[in-house]
Protein backbone atom coordinates (compact mmCIF):
# COMPACT_ATOMS: atom_id res chain seq x y z
CA UNK A 1 0.00 0.00 0.00
CA UNK A 2 1.29 3.52 -0.82
CA UNK A 3 -0.90 6.48 -1.04
CA UNK A 4 -0.98 10.25 -0.64
CA UNK A 5 -3.96 11.81 0.48
CA UNK A 6 -3.99 15.79 -0.05
CA UNK A 7 -5.81 16.99 2.82
CA UNK A 8 -8.04 20.43 2.01
CA UNK A 9 -5.87 22.72 3.36
CA UNK A 10 -7.53 25.67 1.34
CA UNK A 11 -4.65 27.68 -0.43
CA UNK A 12 -1.55 25.46 1.44
CA UNK A 13 -0.20 22.32 1.59
CA UNK A 14 -1.25 19.15 4.04
CA UNK A 15 -0.22 15.85 3.09
CA UNK A 16 -0.93 12.53 4.64
CA UNK A 17 1.23 9.46 3.26
CA UNK A 18 0.40 6.02 4.10
CA UNK A 19 2.57 2.79 3.12
CA UNK A 20 3.40 -0.89 4.28
CA UNK A 21 1.60 -3.93 4.26
CA UNK A 22 -1.16 -5.36 6.40
CA UNK A 23 -1.24 -4.41 9.61
CA UNK A 24 1.82 -2.95 9.36
CA UNK A 25 1.30 0.38 8.34
CA UNK A 26 3.57 3.67 8.65
CA UNK A 27 2.46 7.52 8.20
CA UNK A 28 4.16 10.37 6.96
CA UNK A 29 3.08 14.23 7.26
CA UNK A 30 3.97 16.43 5.04
CA UNK A 31 3.12 20.28 5.74
CA UNK A 32 -0.17 21.14 7.76
CA UNK A 33 -1.69 24.20 5.95
CA UNK A 34 -2.34 27.54 6.96
CA UNK A 35 -3.42 29.52 9.91
CA UNK A 36 -6.98 29.48 8.10
CA UNK A 37 -7.62 25.71 8.32
CA UNK A 38 -5.98 25.08 11.90
CA UNK A 39 -9.66 24.82 13.04
CA UNK A 40 -10.02 21.45 10.39
CA UNK A 41 -6.69 20.31 9.45
CA UNK A 42 -5.05 20.59 12.44
CA UNK A 43 -7.75 18.60 14.43
CA UNK A 44 -8.30 15.87 11.66
CA UNK A 45 -4.17 15.19 12.09
CA UNK A 46 -5.08 14.99 15.60
CA UNK A 47 -7.64 12.31 15.69
CA UNK A 48 -5.61 10.10 12.89
CA UNK A 49 -2.64 10.38 15.33
CA UNK A 50 -4.56 9.86 18.58
CA UNK A 51 -6.09 6.60 16.55
CA UNK A 52 -2.49 5.37 16.04
CA UNK A 53 -1.63 2.68 19.12
CA UNK A 54 1.54 3.64 21.30
CA UNK A 55 2.45 7.06 22.75
CA UNK A 56 5.26 8.00 21.04
CA UNK A 57 6.96 7.19 17.69
CA UNK A 58 3.48 7.24 16.18
CA UNK A 59 4.62 9.34 12.80
CA UNK A 60 7.23 7.78 11.36
CA UNK A 61 8.26 11.38 10.05
CA UNK A 62 7.03 14.96 9.98
CA UNK A 63 8.46 17.46 7.13
CA UNK A 64 8.15 21.11 7.33
CA UNK A 65 8.95 22.06 3.90
CA UNK A 66 9.87 26.09 4.09
CA UNK A 67 8.81 28.96 5.95
CA UNK A 68 5.65 30.18 4.22
CA UNK A 69 2.27 30.60 5.72
CA UNK A 70 0.21 28.07 3.63
CA UNK A 71 2.85 25.33 4.79
CA UNK A 72 4.24 25.73 8.22
CA UNK A 73 1.45 27.25 10.74
CA UNK A 74 -0.89 24.02 11.04
CA UNK A 75 2.46 23.00 11.94
CA UNK A 76 3.00 25.81 15.02
CA UNK A 77 -0.18 24.30 16.03
CA UNK A 78 0.43 20.72 15.82
CA UNK A 79 3.85 21.26 18.36
CA UNK A 80 2.54 23.88 20.37
CA UNK A 81 3.33 21.98 23.11
CA UNK A 82 6.64 20.68 22.82
CA UNK A 83 4.84 16.99 24.85
CA UNK A 84 3.32 16.66 21.25
CA UNK A 85 6.94 16.50 19.81
CA UNK A 86 7.76 12.98 20.63
CA UNK A 87 4.66 11.65 18.85
CA UNK A 88 6.51 12.01 15.71
CA UNK A 89 9.60 9.52 15.02
CA UNK A 90 11.74 12.34 13.45
CA UNK A 91 11.01 15.73 12.34
CA UNK A 92 12.56 17.43 9.37
CA UNK A 93 12.74 20.97 9.12
CA UNK A 94 15.28 23.38 8.95
CA UNK A 95 15.87 26.28 11.80
CA UNK A 96 18.24 28.81 12.69
CA UNK A 97 20.94 26.35 13.99
CA UNK A 98 21.00 24.61 10.84
CA UNK A 99 21.89 27.75 8.19
CA UNK A 100 24.13 29.62 10.53
CA UNK A 101 25.90 31.67 9.87
CA UNK A 102 24.53 32.12 6.51
CA UNK A 103 21.04 31.90 7.23
CA UNK A 104 18.58 33.87 9.82
CA UNK A 105 15.02 32.79 10.93
CA UNK A 106 11.23 33.72 10.46
CA UNK A 107 8.64 34.13 12.92
CA UNK A 108 6.49 30.88 12.38
CA UNK A 109 9.88 28.71 12.45
CA UNK A 110 11.25 30.00 15.44
CA UNK A 111 7.72 29.53 17.14
CA UNK A 112 8.39 25.59 15.88
CA UNK A 113 11.89 25.84 16.84
CA UNK A 114 10.75 26.33 20.63
CA UNK A 115 8.76 23.24 20.70
CA UNK A 116 11.81 20.94 18.74
CA UNK A 117 14.69 22.42 20.88
CA UNK A 118 13.14 20.88 23.67
CA UNK A 119 13.40 17.48 21.72
CA UNK A 120 16.54 17.70 19.91
CA UNK A 121 16.39 13.84 19.20
CA UNK A 122 13.62 14.31 17.15
CA UNK A 123 14.89 17.15 15.37
CA UNK A 124 16.63 16.40 11.92
CA UNK A 125 17.72 13.18 13.27
CA UNK A 126 17.92 11.18 10.23
CA UNK A 127 21.07 13.95 9.53
CA UNK A 128 22.51 13.72 13.24
CA UNK A 129 20.85 17.32 13.97
CA UNK A 130 21.95 18.72 11.19
CA UNK A 131 20.41 20.52 7.75
CA UNK A 132 18.21 19.04 5.61
CA UNK A 133 20.08 19.79 2.37
CA UNK A 134 21.59 18.83 -0.70
CA UNK A 135 25.73 19.01 -0.63
CA UNK A 136 27.32 20.92 -4.05
CA UNK A 137 28.62 17.60 -5.37
CA UNK A 138 28.33 13.80 -5.01
CA UNK A 139 25.60 12.01 -4.19
CA UNK A 140 22.41 13.01 -3.13
CA UNK A 141 21.45 12.41 0.74
CA UNK A 142 19.04 9.04 1.21
CA UNK A 143 17.35 8.03 4.17
CA UNK A 144 15.30 5.08 4.80
CA UNK A 145 12.40 5.41 7.05
CA UNK A 146 10.96 2.09 9.10
CA UNK A 147 8.67 0.34 6.77
CA UNK A 148 11.08 0.55 3.63
CA UNK A 149 9.87 4.30 2.46
CA UNK A 150 13.24 5.41 1.28
CA UNK A 151 13.32 9.64 0.93
CA UNK A 152 15.84 10.95 -1.50
CA UNK A 153 16.41 15.19 -0.73
CA UNK A 154 16.21 17.36 -3.75
CA UNK A 155 16.20 20.84 -1.95
CA UNK A 156 17.46 22.82 -1.42
CA UNK A 157 21.65 23.52 -1.67
CA UNK A 158 23.37 25.78 0.61
CA UNK A 159 23.11 28.67 -2.12
CA UNK A 160 19.76 28.67 -2.09
CA UNK A 161 19.49 28.80 1.48
CA UNK A 162 21.36 31.39 2.19
CA UNK A 163 19.32 33.77 0.16
CA UNK A 164 16.73 33.56 3.32
CA UNK A 165 18.46 35.45 4.83
CA UNK A 166 17.54 38.87 4.44
CA UNK A 167 13.41 38.32 4.98
CA UNK A 168 13.84 35.49 7.51
CA UNK A 169 16.05 37.68 9.45
CA UNK A 170 14.33 41.03 8.96
CA UNK A 171 10.95 39.32 9.91
CA UNK A 172 12.39 38.18 13.27
CA UNK A 173 13.78 42.11 13.74
CA UNK A 174 9.89 43.32 13.49
CA UNK A 175 8.96 41.09 15.68
CA UNK A 176 11.58 41.19 18.26
CA UNK A 177 12.59 37.80 18.05
CA UNK A 178 16.22 36.74 18.26
CA UNK A 179 16.80 34.22 15.49
CA UNK A 180 17.39 30.59 16.52
CA UNK A 181 16.45 31.27 20.15
CA UNK A 182 12.86 29.94 19.35
CA UNK A 183 9.79 32.21 19.83
CA UNK A 184 6.73 32.31 21.96
CA UNK A 185 3.37 31.25 20.80
CA UNK A 186 0.89 34.55 21.57
CA UNK A 187 -2.03 33.83 18.82
CA UNK A 188 -5.01 31.95 20.05
CA UNK A 189 -6.06 30.20 17.04
CA UNK A 190 -1.77 28.59 16.83
CA UNK A 191 -2.90 27.43 19.97
CA UNK A 192 -4.33 23.64 20.14
CA UNK A 193 -7.23 35.12 -13.83
CA UNK A 194 -10.22 34.01 -15.98
CA UNK A 195 -9.72 32.43 -19.40
CA UNK A 196 -11.85 32.86 -22.41
CA UNK A 197 -12.56 29.91 -25.08
CA UNK A 198 -11.66 27.38 -22.40
CA UNK A 199 -8.43 25.23 -21.83
CA UNK A 200 -5.80 25.29 -24.65
CA UNK A 201 -2.98 23.38 -23.63
CA UNK A 202 -1.01 24.03 -26.63
CA UNK A 203 -1.51 27.76 -26.59
CA UNK A 204 -0.98 27.81 -22.99
CA UNK A 205 2.38 26.02 -22.70
CA UNK A 206 3.91 27.91 -25.55
CA UNK A 207 4.01 30.77 -22.75
CA UNK A 208 7.09 32.54 -22.00
CA UNK A 209 8.28 30.96 -18.61
CA UNK A 210 9.35 33.17 -15.68
CA UNK A 211 10.90 31.49 -12.55
CA UNK A 212 9.45 31.99 -8.74
CA UNK A 213 12.16 34.41 -7.28
CA UNK A 214 10.96 33.78 -3.77
CA UNK A 215 13.50 33.11 -1.64
CA UNK A 216 11.24 31.06 0.75
CA UNK A 217 9.80 28.98 -1.96
CA UNK A 218 13.64 27.78 -3.62
CA UNK A 219 14.90 27.55 0.19
CA UNK A 220 12.13 24.47 0.73
CA UNK A 221 12.85 21.12 0.88
CA UNK A 222 12.14 18.74 -2.01
CA UNK A 223 11.77 15.04 -1.91
CA UNK A 224 11.85 11.99 -3.88
CA UNK A 225 9.81 8.75 -1.82
CA UNK A 226 10.40 5.22 -2.60
CA UNK A 227 8.54 2.07 -1.97
CA UNK A 228 8.12 -1.01 -3.41
CA UNK A 229 9.52 -0.03 -6.59
CA UNK A 230 7.01 3.25 -6.98
CA UNK A 231 7.97 6.79 -6.92
CA UNK A 232 6.78 10.33 -6.04
CA UNK A 233 8.04 13.48 -5.81
CA UNK A 234 7.43 15.69 -2.92
CA UNK A 235 8.28 19.01 -4.39
CA UNK A 236 6.93 21.34 -1.74
CA UNK A 237 6.82 25.26 -3.17
CA UNK A 238 10.25 24.25 -4.64
CA UNK A 239 11.19 26.25 -8.27
CA UNK A 240 11.69 24.20 -10.95
CA UNK A 241 15.36 24.47 -11.95
CA UNK A 242 16.96 23.36 -8.95
CA UNK A 243 15.12 20.06 -8.23
CA UNK A 244 15.60 19.28 -12.01
CA UNK A 245 19.40 19.67 -11.53
CA UNK A 246 19.28 17.49 -8.90
CA UNK A 247 17.25 15.24 -10.44
CA UNK A 248 19.95 15.05 -13.33
CA UNK A 249 22.22 14.23 -10.54
CA UNK A 250 20.46 11.52 -9.61
CA UNK A 251 19.82 9.73 -13.00
CA UNK A 252 19.57 10.65 -17.10
CA UNK A 253 16.50 12.17 -18.13
CA UNK A 254 13.28 11.45 -18.77
CA UNK A 255 12.76 10.76 -14.71
CA UNK A 256 10.18 9.05 -14.33
CA UNK A 257 7.54 8.31 -11.95
CA UNK A 258 4.15 7.29 -9.90
CA UNK A 259 3.39 10.20 -8.97
CA UNK A 260 4.23 14.43 -8.98
CA UNK A 261 3.01 16.58 -6.13
CA UNK A 262 3.00 19.68 -8.40
CA UNK A 263 5.44 22.63 -6.72
CA UNK A 264 3.68 25.66 -5.38
CA UNK A 265 0.41 24.48 -5.74
CA UNK A 266 0.40 24.59 -9.94
CA UNK A 267 1.84 28.31 -9.70
CA UNK A 268 3.10 28.78 -13.55
CA UNK A 269 6.37 30.15 -11.66
CA UNK A 270 7.47 26.66 -10.74
CA UNK A 271 6.63 24.17 -13.62
CA UNK A 272 8.53 24.87 -16.81
CA UNK A 273 7.42 23.16 -20.01
CA UNK A 274 11.22 21.54 -19.29
CA UNK A 275 10.94 20.35 -16.55
CA UNK A 276 7.29 18.50 -17.54
CA UNK A 277 9.26 17.23 -20.70
CA UNK A 278 12.21 15.81 -18.53
CA UNK A 279 10.01 14.59 -15.56
CA UNK A 280 7.13 12.04 -16.72
CA UNK A 281 4.74 10.41 -14.10
CA UNK A 282 1.23 9.57 -14.46
CA UNK A 283 -0.61 10.74 -11.86
CA UNK A 284 -0.01 14.77 -10.82
CA UNK A 285 -1.53 16.26 -7.15
CA UNK A 286 -2.27 19.76 -7.16
CA UNK A 287 -3.06 20.72 -3.65
CA UNK A 288 -4.85 24.33 -3.15
CA UNK A 289 -8.56 26.38 -3.32
CA UNK A 290 -7.17 28.61 -5.52
CA UNK A 291 -7.86 31.28 -2.16
CA UNK A 292 -5.56 34.00 -2.60
CA UNK A 293 -3.53 33.56 -5.96
CA UNK A 294 -5.85 31.55 -8.10
CA UNK A 295 -3.68 28.99 -8.38
CA UNK A 296 -3.65 26.46 -10.30
CA UNK A 297 -2.72 28.73 -13.10
CA UNK A 298 -3.58 26.83 -16.44
CA UNK A 299 -0.52 27.70 -17.91
CA UNK A 300 1.59 25.17 -15.62
CA UNK A 301 -1.52 22.41 -15.99
CA UNK A 302 -0.90 23.01 -19.78
CA UNK A 303 3.10 22.65 -19.61
CA UNK A 304 2.43 19.41 -18.16
CA UNK A 305 -0.58 18.21 -20.44
CA UNK A 306 2.05 18.94 -23.68
CA UNK A 307 5.34 17.51 -22.07
CA UNK A 308 3.99 14.25 -20.66
CA UNK A 309 4.57 11.26 -22.92
CA UNK A 310 1.24 9.42 -22.01
CA UNK A 311 -1.91 11.03 -20.99
CA UNK A 312 -1.75 12.31 -17.52
CA UNK A 313 -4.08 12.25 -14.66
CA UNK A 314 -4.62 15.55 -12.49
CA UNK A 315 -5.90 14.94 -9.36
CA UNK A 316 -7.14 18.14 -7.20
CA UNK A 317 -8.43 18.13 -3.97
CA UNK A 318 -11.10 20.95 -4.44
CA UNK A 319 -13.03 21.34 -7.00
CA UNK A 320 -13.38 25.45 -8.07
CA UNK A 321 -13.66 28.04 -10.71
CA UNK A 322 -10.06 27.90 -11.30
CA UNK A 323 -10.33 24.70 -12.35
CA UNK A 324 -13.36 24.19 -14.41
CA UNK A 325 -12.18 24.66 -18.05
CA UNK A 326 -9.43 21.86 -17.16
CA UNK A 327 -11.95 20.08 -15.62
CA UNK A 328 -14.13 20.67 -18.99
CA UNK A 329 -11.57 19.49 -21.44
CA UNK A 330 -10.52 16.08 -20.15
CA UNK A 331 -10.57 13.54 -22.47
CA UNK A 332 -8.01 12.09 -24.93
CA UNK A 333 -5.06 14.60 -23.81
CA UNK A 334 -5.36 14.09 -19.60
CA UNK A 335 -7.74 12.97 -17.11
CA UNK A 336 -8.84 14.54 -13.74
CA UNK A 337 -9.74 12.41 -10.63
CA UNK A 338 -11.52 14.78 -8.29
CA UNK A 339 -13.03 14.49 -4.56
CA UNK A 340 -16.38 12.75 -4.31
CA UNK A 341 -19.56 14.12 -5.21
CA UNK A 342 -21.88 15.50 -2.50
CA UNK A 343 -25.19 16.42 -3.82
CA UNK A 344 -24.49 19.00 -6.07
CA UNK A 345 -21.07 19.79 -4.83
CA UNK A 346 -17.70 18.11 -3.92
CA UNK A 347 -16.12 17.16 -0.92
CA UNK A 348 -12.51 18.62 -0.11
CA UNK A 349 -9.71 16.61 0.20
CA UNK A 350 -8.67 13.57 -1.85
CA UNK A 351 -6.73 10.17 -1.72
CA UNK A 352 -4.40 9.17 -4.46
CA UNK A 353 -3.31 5.71 -4.72
CA UNK A 354 0.23 5.47 -6.23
Amino acid sequence: MFTIELLPAQRGDALWITYGEGDDLHHVVVDAGPLETIPTVVPELERRISALPGTADKIDLLVSTHIDADHIQGIVALLSDPRRVPVFRDVWFNGFHHYQPEVLGGVDAEMVTGSLAQHPDHWNHAFDGGAVMIPDDGPLPTRTLAGGLTMTVLAPDRAAMAKLVPEWEEACRKAGVLPGGGAPIVKKGFIREGLLGGFDPDLLAASRFSADPSAPNNSGIALLAEYDGKRVLLLGDSGAKPVLAALDRLEPRPHRFDAVKVGHHGSRRNTSLEFAQAVQARKWLVSTDGAKFGHPDPEAIARIVVGQQKPPTFAFNYVTPFITDVVAGAGERYRVQLPRKKGPGYTEGIVVTV
